[in-house]
């Protein structure tokens, strides 16, 4: 059985605190950390020191792993130097990727892209300089907006350290298939996100996927030939933000768990019980 990692979108608004509490009774084996704030109700965990130690004596207490930290929304003018200090608190916590996405549609200029590949060779250096990766996820209405898209900056960028996020919704509002990511080369896959929606994409793609998407199973997306074209080692991760106000940041926790792993028991077979799951 694949393993299971907690995204941050799943549970927030919340405390990283209360998501690793809430990953743990789930029965997640990892969790991704949101250090940047993103919407307004994000916690600013890099401005706050003595959450930062807190996060590392929960994280020390529990089974869990950090697989990832995000998000650094990477363009021309991105300051590498003011990532590093999240790089090293990423590092203290054993965190193996940090998550990028490009700028938004409106702001991004493909005549700027090798300035970009630049930045992506720089943050790429950083963070193997402290033992962490970068995986790069395209969105449909971000700069780079497509699988095909994103391993071409990849390959440009030519880092080992460097991988694709390849997100269940977005591969498939930009129009993906099973046979296309089926080929990719493994080394280029850095993660995949797993959630599920209805199968005609709305208007509003980018509130779909901040607050309206469904857990897995639960829409039309042809999840099940998604996970089969992935690779078997490659890691998953849980990001199903939802309008569901009156389930507790546990039962959304709890909830995208189990529909993962029955969506997985399904497709590859009765498993080992999970450790923390019974």
């Amino acid at each position: 059985m694949r393993t299971l990692s907690l995204s941050p979108l799943t549970v927030l608004p919340c405390t990283p605190l209360e998501q690793i509490d809430a990953a743990l009774v789930a029965g997640f084996d990892a969790i991704s950390l949101r250090l940047f704030p993103v919407m307004d109700t994000d916690i600013e965990v890099m401005a706050d020191a003595q959450l930062q130690r807190d996060i590392q004596n929960r994280l020390a207490e529990s089974r869990l792993s950090v697989f990832d930290v995000e998000v650094v929304r990477v363009g021309p003018d991105t300051d590498i130097e003011g990532v590093k200090p999240a790089l090293e608190f990423a590092a203290s916590l054993g965190a193996n990727r940090l998550a990028v996405t490009s700028l938004a549609a409106d702001e991004y200029d493909p005549r700027d892209e090798s300035d970009l590949v630049r930045k992506l060779v720089d943050l790429s250096e950083a963070a193997a300089a402290r033992d962490v990766g970068i995986m790069l996820e395209f969105i449909p209405f971000r700069g780079i907006n497509s699988l095909q898209h994103a391993i071409d900056v990849v390959t440009a960028v030519g880092h080992p350290g460097l991988g694709v996020t390849v997100d269940a919704l977005h591969f498939h509002r930009s129009g993906g298939a099973a046979a296309e990511l089926a080929g990719v080369d493994r080394e280029l896959l850095a993660c995949a996100q797993l959630c599920d929606a209805p199968s005609a994409p709305p208007v509003d793609l980018p509130f779909e996927a901040r607050y309206g998407r469904l857990y897995p199973g639960e829409g039309g997306l042809p999840l099940a030939d998604f996970i089969r074209a992935l690779p078997e080692d490659l890691q998953l991760c849980v990001e199903v933000p939802s309008q569901e106000p009156e389930l507790s940041v546990t039962e959304r926790a709890v909830k995208g768990f189990a529909s993962a792993h029955r969506l997985l028991e399904q497709l590859e077979g009765p498993a080992s019980p999970i450790a923390g799951s019974e």
